[in-house]
C-alpha cells in the first residue's frame, strides 16, 4: 500500500478515536463564567418499570404509574391552573374617537373651531391619539379642568393620555383652534384637516345674515337659517325689537371625511325694481330621416338683474313638440296661434344665472308616421324663437338618415361653418350642414331625396326531378350597395310549396337575417289586370341588408305522373319554371341552372329559351352547390347559363327500361374426400324495378340436393319455361317488393369424393349456375385446398381467364384464402383435378435476429443479456443455458415476452418459454437474463429443437484493467482500432453501438424498451456470427490477460532480449532488429488483436531503453579509441611540417640529376624526403586489438 494512503488512514483513525473519547465523557453544563457551578443535591427514587409487555402492563383498567407525592402535587397544581384560565381577547385598537361635536365660527381673518371630542380608551397603558391640525393653530386643549397633552408629528397633532386599570373608559377632549381662510372676490374658502370620527357633527355660524355657506363633503346639511334677536322680558311690546337677522347658521354632518372646506358668499341682491336681462345661445340639431324630421333644441339662459321664474320659446305649429327636459322644469304648455306655437316653461324656483333647457320636436313627412319609399322632398327646418330675451344666437347643425342624400335648397341669415368650429357638444360629429346665425329671424330648406341601393344578384338555381316531386333550390348573392335593404323579392312558379326560406353563407357572402316571408298575389300578364297569381315571394329582414350577402330557398311540388313511376315507351312534358329573384328590383341579374335527375329517367330537353348550354363544373364554378348529402340517386343532366332575360324550359322524360347485372362468385373449398360449393349471385337492377328473378342450375345437384338454394321466396317454376336448358332447372327468385339496387343470392352444398390416396388424383367438375333473364353476366371462380391436396385443371378450361388470388378476388367474401382464381364473361366450363401429397416436417420456430451482451465482472461472473426476435407455432421453446445448473443465477425478472415478465419453465434439465396466447405470424420479443461463472469461452443458449437461427450480435464487455490478446471461434470481429489524432492514441471503434442494435431486434415487435436497462461496463467489443454452432463449437473463446501482467512480461522479453544482444556485434544486433520489425508486421497481418495487445507504449518505451543501452555501450568502448586516433593524426601533421621546413632550408641542386637507368623523369633523387618512411598509427578500428565493442566484418 502507498505511504500516502497508509498516513491518511493513521490520521482519520486518530480522529475517531478522540471523537469516541468525547462522546463517552458525561454531559454536563458549561459552568457560568461569573458564577461557580453550584453541585446539585442527589435524590434518590425507586421506580420499577416492567421491561418487558410494557404496553399490555399499563394500558388497562385499574392500572396506574405511581410517583412521588411531591411530583404528583406539582403535577395537579399545573392542571388545576390550566384548567381554570382565561384565555384574555384584547381589543384590536388601544383608543378610538367615537364622537366630534364641532362649533365654527367666522372673524375678521380667521375661523375659529370649538371642538369636544369624544375618545374611548380601550386597553390599559399610554395611547397616542392622532388628532391631525397639521395645517391649523391650536389655542387649548383640555380634558376636564386639566391641560391635554398634545404633541406634534410632521403628520399632525397627537393627544398622548395614559390609562391606568383595565376596564374601558371615556374621556372629552375640548379642543379649540384656528386657521385663516382664504378671500376671493364675492367668495371665502376655508378648509380644515380636522379629526376624523364616524359621528362628526359642524355647526357654523357666520355674523351676517344671508350668507349662502356650502359645506364639503355634504352628507347631510340643513340651509342657511337667520338668527333671530330675542327680545328681553322687561321690554314693552312697542319697545320690542323688530325680528331682524343678525347672523346665519348652517348644521353639517361630515363623517369621517379626511377634509372639511367650508365656502360662504353674500347673497346678491340685483337690480330693484327692475326686470330680468336674458340673453339666449341656441343649439339646434337637426336629423332628418326617411319620412321623418326629429329636431333637439338646447337653449342656454344668462339671467341678470333679477330672477327668472317663466321662460317662453316659439316654434312652428307643424313641429310636434315631444318633452322638454330640465332638473328646474315644474311644467310646459303649449298654445298655438296661426302657423306659429308658443311654448311656456314655468321652473320651480327662480333662476338668476344660468338655466338651461332642453326640447324635442318631430314632423312626419305627409303627416303619417310610417311613411312609403320617399321621392324627392323638402324639409324646412324648424325656426326657434326665444322670446322676453336681449339677444339670441346659436347653431343650426343638421345631418340626413344613411338611405338619404340632399342639398340646401334656401338658407337665409345663417353663416357656414367648418366641423372643427363647432360647440363642444357637436364636436366629433358627423353634421354635413353647420350654420350659425347672430340675430333671430332665419330659415333652411333642404331638398331630400332617398338613395337607391344597387343591387347585383347572382343565382344558383338546382333543380332535383323525381319521379314523385320537383324540388328547387335558389341560391340567390347578392351585392348591395349605397344602400341597404330590409326586404327582398322573388319570383317563384305557381304551384310550389315554399319549403325554406334562410340566410346561407356562400361564396364569400355573410346569411341574410331573415325574419318571415309570405307569397303574395301578383298581375302575370300586364294585358290581364284582373288575373293574378301567387308568383311573388317577399321576405322580411331582421336586419339591415348589405353588402355581398346570400339568401337559400327551397321550393317542391309534388306530381304524379305514370310515365315516370313506370317503364313505357312514352315520355310525358314537364314545363321548368326557374326561380329568380325579381328582375324589377335589382339592377343586373346572371345566373346558372343545373337539373339533376335520376338514372331511371330518361330526360330530353325540347326548348330552352333564354339559356345557354354550358358544363356543371363550369355552372358551379366560384360557388358551392347547396345539394349536400340530399338526393343521393341523382346526378347533373343540363346544366345552364342565363341573364335578366325571360327564361323557360320544356323537357320531355320518361322511365328508363329496367337493366339486370348479374356478378358470380363461385367458390370451391377442396378437402379430403369432400368438395364444398359455395354459389353467390349479384344482383344490380338498375334504372326500374322487376318483381322476379330467374336462375337455371344444374338438374342433377338440385335433385340430389347437393346444392341448396337459400331459405327464402325462391322455388321452382312450374310448368319448366320452354327455354330452359338440358340439364337444367329453373328457380324463381322472388321478394316481397321489387328488386332495384343490389341484391344477392346464395347457393351452397357439397359432394363427396372418393378417398384420395397418396400420389393419387381425382376430377370433378365445377357447377355452373346460369342467371336468365341479365343484360351482362360476369363473375369469378376461387379454389381453395387442404395443406395436403394440390388442385389443378383437368384438359383446357373454357371461357375463364385465369386471375390472381391474392389480390383480384373481392375482399371479405371468402372464408380461406383461394389457391387459384379465374374469371369469365358469359358461358364457361372447368374441371379440377386434386391430387394428394404427403406433408414433411419443417422447423416451427424461426429466430431471425439475436443480440446477446455478456458482461465480464470483476468478481468472476459474467452477467448475459439475450435477446432474440422470434417467430413460433410452438406453444413453448425449449432451453438449455451454458454450465452447470449450480452455476446458473436467473435474475428476478429473468423472462420477458414482448416487455412483459413471464415465469421460466423447467423440467429439472432444461428451462421452456411459454408462448400461449401469441399468434404465430407474429415477431415476438424474447429477453433472458442470467449470470454464470466466468469461463474463457463464451457460450450463448441453446436451444435443443434446433429451431431456425440467422444472424447474432455478441457484444462483450471486458474490465477496463484486461488486455484481450486473442479470440478463436466461428465469428467475425466487428470493430476496428482507429488512430485518434486529437488524443494522439489509437481507439477501439465498434460497428455498431447498443442503441442501434436493439432497435434492430425490436424491430417489428410490440411492447417497449425495457432492454434498455441492463447495466453494462468495461471494454466492448462485437462480434457477429450467421447461423451459429450450438453449444461449445458455436462460443466464442478469448484469451486474455491482466494489463500490468502483459506489460512486465513485454519490459522482461524486450528487456531481456536486448541485454542478452548487448555482447554480439553490431551486425547480430541489426539482424535480431530486422527479425523485430518481420514479426511486427507478420503479427499485425495473422494476430491483429494480439498485436494491438502488445505494441503498445510499454513496449516502445521498453525498445528504446534496450537501444539506449546499446547506445551507451558503444559510446563507452569508442571515445578512448578515438582519443588515441586524434593524437596520432596530430603527431604526423607536426612531423610533415618538419621536413618540409628542412627541405626548404637545404641548397639547391645545380644540375639535374642523370635519370637513372630505366628510369623515369619522376624517379626519387637521393636528397628527396620520403613520406612513407614516418610511421603514422593506424586509425582507430583498424586492427584486430580490442576485440570489445565489435570485430572486423571483413
Amino acid at each position: 500500500m502507498p505511504l500516502g494512503s497508509l498516513i491518511r488512514r493513521a490520521v482519520v483513525f486518530a480522529l475517531l478515536c478522540l471523537c469516541g473519547v468525547h462522546a463517552m465523557s458525561p454531559a454536563q453544563e458549561p459552568a457560568k463564567p461569573m458564577e461557580p457551578a453550584k453541585e446539585a443535591p442527589v435524590k434518590e427514587q425507586t421506580i420499577y418499570v416492567p421491561y418487558t409487555k410494557l404496553r399490555a402492563m399499563f394500558e388497562k383498567e385499574g392500572r396506574g404509574v405511581f410517583l412521588p407525592y411531591d411530583k404528583f402535587q406539582e403535577l395537579w397544581k399545573q392542571a388545576q391552573a390550566a384548567a381554570h384560565r382565561i384565555e384574555e381577547f384584547k381589543p384590536p385598537v388601544g383608543a378610538i374617537i367615537t364622537q366630534i361635536e364641532n362649533q365654527a365660527t367666522t372673524q375678521k381673518d380667521v375661523v375659529s373651531v370649538t371642538a369636544k371630542i369624544s375618545i374611548d380608551l380601550l386597553t390599559e397603558g399610554w395611547h397616542e391619539v392622532p388628532l391631525r391640525l397639521a395645517d391649523s393653530a391650536i389655542r387649548s386643549a383640555k380634558i376636564g379642568d386639566e391641560p391635554a397633552r398634545v404633541i406634534f408629528a410632521p403628520e399632525g397633532y397627537k393627544l398622548l393620555y395614559e390609562k391606568k386599570g383595565k376596564e374601558p373608559s371615556q374621556i372629552v377632549l375640548t379642543l379649540e383652534y384656528s386657521k385663516a381662510f382664504s378671500k376671493q372676490p364675492g367668495t371665502n374658502t376655508v378648509t380644515f384637516d380636522a379629526p376624523q370620527a364616524p359621528i362628526n357633527r359642524w355647526q357654523i355660524t357666520i355674523p351676517e345674515p344671508g350668507v349662502k355657506v356650502q359645506v364639503h363633503p355634504n352628507l347631510s346639511a340643513t340651509d342657511a337659517m337667520p338668527v333671530k334677536v330675542e327680545p328681553k322680558p322687561e321690554d314693552k311690546p312697542e319697545d320690542a325689537p323688530k325680528e331682524l337677522p343678525k347672523e346665519t347658521k348652517v348644521e353639517a354632518l361630515v363623517g369621517s371625511a379626511p377634509q372639511v372646506q367650508i365656502t360662504w358668499n353674500p347673497k346678491a341682491e340685483g337690480a330693484a325694481g327692475q326686470m330680468a336681462l336674458a340673453t339666449a345661445q341656441v343649439r339646434e340639431e337637426v336629423l332628418i330621416e326617411e319620412g321623418v324630421m326629429r329636431t333637439r333644441l338646447h337653449v342656454a339662459y344668462e339671467i341678470s338683474r333679477a330672477d327668472l321664474k317663466e321662460l317662453s320659446v316659439q316654434v312652428p305649429a307643424d313641429q310636434n313638440v315631444v318633452y322638454v327636459l330640465d332638473p328646474n322644469v315644474l311644467k310646459w304648455e303649449k298654445k298655438t296661434e296661426g302657423p306659429i306655437q308658443t311654448i311656456t316653461i314655468t321652473l320651480f324656483q327662480a333662476v338668476r344665472g344660468t338655466q338651461n333647457v332642453t326640447l324635442e320636436l318631430e314632423k312626419f313627412s305627409d303627416d303619417k308616421e310610417m311613411a312609403k319609399d320617399m321621392g324627392r322632398k323638402e324639409f324646412t327646418v324648424p325656426d326657434v324663437k326665444v322670446l322676453n330675451v336681449a339677444r339670441q344666437q346659436g347653431v343650426v347643425v343638421a345631418r340626413l338618415g344613411g338611405a338619404l342624400r340632399g342639398e340646401v335648397a334656401a338658407r337665409n341669415g345663417l353663416l357656414q361653418i367648418d366641423a372643427a368650429d363647432l360647440p363642444a357638444p357637436l364636436a366629433g360629429q358627423d353634421w354635413p350642414f353647420a350654420y350659425r346665425y347672430a340675430a333671430h329671424p332665419y330659415s333652411l330648406t333642404l331638398s331630400v331625396e332617398k338613395v337607391r341601393p344597387q343591387i347585383e344578384v347572382d343565382e344558383l338555381v338546382e333543380a332535383y326531378l323525381e319521379p314523385q316531386q320537383i324540388t328547387l333550390d335558389l341560391l340567390a348573392i347578392f351585392s348591395i350597395e349605397k344602400a341597404g335593404v330590409f326586404q327582398l323579392e322573388l319570383d317563384v312558379p305557381e304551384g310550389f310549396d315554399v319549403r325554406q326560406v334562410q340566410g346561407r353563407d356562400a361564396a364569400g357572402a355573410a346569411a341574410v337575417a331573415v325574419d318571415s316571408h309570405h307569397v303574395d298575389e301578383v298581375v302575370v300578364d300586364p294585358a290581364k289586370p284582373e288575373v293574378k297569381a301567387k308568383t311573388r315571394l317577399v321576405v322580411n329582414l331582421s336586419r339591415k341588408a348589405i353588402g355581398k350577402v346570400a339568401l337559400w330557398v327551397e321550393l317542391q311540388q309534388r306530381q304524379e305522373r305514370p310515365e315516370l313511376l313506370t317503364p313505357t315507351s312514352k315520355t310525358t312534358a314537364i314545363d321548368i319554371k326557374i326561380p329568380r329573384v325579381a328582375p324589377a328590383k335589382v339592377n343586373r341579374v346572371t345566373g346558372r341552372f343545373i337539373l339533376y335527375a335520376p338514372e331511371s329517367l330518361r330526360v330530353t330537353p325540347t326548348d330552352a329559351k333564354g339559356l345557354r348550354n354550358t358544363s356543371a363544373a363550369e355552372a358551379l364554378q366560384g360557388v358551392e352547390s347547396t345539394r349536400g348529402g340530399r338526393f343521393p340517386l341523382t346526378r347533373e343532366l343540363l346544366a345552364y347559363a342565363y341573364t335578366q332575360e325571360p327564361v323557360s324550359l320544356k323537357l320531355e322524360a320518361g322511365r328508363r327500361d329496367p337493366f339486370i347485372s348479374a356478378e358470380q362468385l363461385v367458390f370451391v373449398s377442396v378437402e379430403s374426400g369432400l368438395v364444398k360449393y359455395e354459389v353467390t349471385i349479384s344482383y344490380n337492377v338498375q334504372y326500374s324495378g322487376v318483381k322476379t328473378l330467374r336462375i337455371d342450375v344444374p338438374a342433377d345437384l338440385y335433385e340430389k340436393k347437393e346444392l341448396l338454394p337459400p331459405p327464402g321466396l325462391i322455388k321452382k317454376i312450374e310448368p319448366q319455361p320452354k327455354d330452359v336448358p338440358a340439364g337444367y332447372v329453373a328457380l324463381e327468385v322472388s321478394s316481397d317488393g321489387e328488386f332495384l339496387g343490389a341484391s344477392e343470392v346464395k347457393f351452397t352444398g357439397e359432394r363427396k369424393l372418393a378417398d384420395l390416396q397418396v400420389g393419387k388424383s381425382v376430377k370433378f367438375a365445377l357447377p355452373v349456375l346460369k342467371p336468365h333473364g341479365v343484360d351482362r353476366h360476369t363473375g369469378k371462380i376461387a379454389a381453395a385446398k387442404a395443406e395436403t391436396i394440390d388442385l389443378g385443371v383437368d384438359g383446357k378450361a373454357t371461357g375463364l381467364r385465369p386471375i390472381d388470388p391474392q389480390r383480384d378476388l373481392p375482399a371479405g367474401k371468402l372464408s380461406v384464402p383461394a389457391a387459384m382464381a379465374f374469371e369469365f364473361v358469359g358461358d364457361w366450363a372447368l374441371t379440377l383435378l386434386a391430387t394428394r401429397y404427403e406433408l414433411e416436417d419443417v422447423k416451427r420456430t424461426s429466430i431471425d435476429r439475436a443480440f446477446v451482451r455478456m458482461v465480464m465482472t470483476r468478481g468472476k461472473e459474467t452477467s448475459v443479456q439475450a435477446l432474440y426476435r422470434i417467430r413460433s407455432a410452438k406453444q413453448r421453446i425449449a432451453i438449455k443455458l451454458p454450465g452447470a445448473q449450480d452455476e446458473i443465477t436467473l435474475d428476478r425478472q429473468s423472462l420477458k415476452v414482448n416487455n412483459q415478465p413471464v415465469s421460466l419453465e423447467t423440467d429439472k434439465t432444461q428451462y421452456f418459454i411459454p408462448l400461449i396466447g401469441h399468434n404465430a405470424e407474429e415477431y415476438l420479443l424474447v429477453e433472458l437474463r442470467y449470470s454464470i461463472k466466468r469461463t474463457s469461452t463464451l457460450e450463448l443458449p441453446e436451444f435443443p429443437d434446433d429451431p431456425a437461427v440467422q444472424q447474432v450480435y455478441l457484444a462483450a464487455y471486458m474490465p477496463e484493467e484486461q488486455r484481450l490478446l486473442g479470440v478463436q471461434g466461428e465469428w467475425t470481429e466487428e470493430y476496428e482500432w482507429l488512430y485518434n489524432r486529437r488524443t494522439a492514441q489509437r481507439e477501439l471503434v465498434n460497428s455498431r453501438d447498443d442503441n442501434f442494435l436493439l432497435n434492430w431486434v425490436h424491430e417489428g415487435t410490440s411492447g417497449g424498451r425495457g432492454a434498455d436497462t441492463f447495466p453494462a461496463d468495461g471494454t466492448r467489443y462485437l462480434y457477429s456470427s450467421l447461423r451459429p454452432a450450438a453449444g461449445a463449437a458455436g462460443g466464442l473463446t478469448i484469451v486474455s490477460t491482466h494489463r500490468y501482467v502483459l506489460w512486465t512480461l513485454i519490459v522482461l522479453v524486450v528487456a531481456g532480449v536486448g541485454l542478452g544482444l548487448s555482447t554480439q556485434p553490431i551486425g547480430i544486433r541489426l539482424w535480431w532488429l530486422a527479425a523485430l520489425i518481420v514479426a511486427v508486421v507478420l503479427s499485425a497481418l495473422f494476430a491483429p488483436t494480439f498485436a494491438e495487445a502488445v505494441l503498445n507504449p510499454v513496449f516502445c518505451w521498453s525498445l528504446c531503453l534496450v537501444l539506449l543501452v546499446w547506445l551507451v555501450q558503444f559510446l563507452y568502448w569508442a571515445l578512448p579509441k578515438a582519443g588515441t586516433w586524434y593524437s596520432a593524426q596530430t603527431a604526423r601533421a607536426a612531423a610533415m611540417a618538419s621536413a618540409m621546413a628542412a627541405a626548404a632550408a637545404s641548397p639547391p641542386v645545380a644540375a639535374a640529376a642523370p635519370a637513372a637507368p630505366g628510369g623515369t623523369p619522376f624517379a626519387t633523387g637521393p636528397t628527396e624526403i620520403r613520406f612513407g618512411d614516418v610511421k603514422t598509427p593506424p586509425p582507430p578500428g583498424s586492427t584486430g586489438e580490442g576485440k570489445e565493442g565489435g570485430g572486423s566484418n571483413v
